[in-house]
C-alpha cells in the first residue's frame, strides 16, 4: 500500500483517468474531490461497510497523531497525574486530621460531624495509605 502526506490543495492521480484532490476544512476534517469515469464505483468506507464488506486490510485505523497534538497530550496527561496526587495526598491528611479528632472528640456532640466528614472523603474512592481504595 502506498502512503502519502498531502497539503491541502494538493492532488494525487491514479492512472489517466483518476484524480484525487485534498482540502483541510476547520479542525480535523477534510474534504476529498475525485475526478473519475462514471463506471468507477466511489463509495464512502462506512457505506461500503454497511453493505457487508469489510474495512480493506491494508487501511490504517486511524491517522497517526502530529507531534504537536502528541505532545499537548503528554503534557496534560502530566499535569493529570499530578493533580491526583497531591488530591491524593489532600484525602491522606485529612483522613489523619479525623484520626487525631477521634481520639480527642468527647462521645457527644463532635462525633457526627467526624462520621459525616469519613464518609465523604470514603465517597471520593481514593486510595488509602494500604493500597487499597474505596468508593
Amino acid at each position: 500500500m502506498l502512503s502519502l502526506q498531502l497539503k491541502s490543495g494538493e492532488y494525487l492521480t491514479i492512472g489517466k483517468d483518476i484524480a484525487v484532490q485534498i482540502f483541510q476544512q476547520s479542525g480535523g476534517a477534510f474534504s476529498v474531490s475525485v475526478k473519475a469515469p462514471r463506471e468507477v464505483p466511489i463509495l464512502r468506507g462506512k457505506v461500503l461497510e454497511r453493505g457487508g464488506d469489510g474495512r480493506p486490510d491494508c487501511l490504517r485505523d486511524h491517522a497517526p497523531k502530529r507531534p504537536s497534538v502528541r505532545a499537548r497530550n503528554a503534557r496534560n496527561m502530566e499535569a493529570f497525574a499530578k493533580r491526583k496526587e497531591r488530591e491524593a495526598a489532600a484525602v491522606q491528611e485529612m483522613r489523619s486530621i479525623l484520626t487525631r479528632m477521634d481520639s480527642m472528640a468527647e462521645a457527644g456532640a463532635m462525633r457526627g460531624e467526624i462520621e459525616a466528614l469519613r464518609a465523604h472523603l470514603e465517597a471520593i474512592g481514593t486510595p488509602h495509605s494500604d493500597g487499597t481504595c474505596s468508593g
